[in-house]
């Protein structure tokens, strides 16, 4: 029998396992967290200051990223790699 195998096999099976419980607790977070959200929200009453402050706060990094978006969008129009220091302010 080739017991070298044998221990690459199972090191193999060993590393998967970790893989897939890393993948499970990260699963398990975001549904801890979206449960955290929801008794957060049945707490305020569902409040509609809470929410206009999470949509304001959403509306401006959707407001950040877009601007970077068109800036990117002007870099590759011209043709430049990487931006230069007057390019960054």
């Amino acid at each position: 029998m080739d017991w070298d195998g044998i221990g690459t096999l199972a090191l193999f099976f060993s590393s998967g396992a970790v893989g897939l419980g890393l993948i499970m607790l990260r699963a398990y977070k975001a549904r801890l967290a979206a449960k955290l959200e929801w008794a957060r929200l049945a707490q305020t009453g569902g409040d509609s200051v809470y929410a206009d402050e999470q949509i304001r706060e959403l509306e401006e990094k959707v407001r950040r990223l877009s601007e970077r978006v068109e800036f990117n969008q002007k870099m590759l129009e011209r043709g430049d790699a990487t931006p230069r220091e007057d390019q960054l302010s």
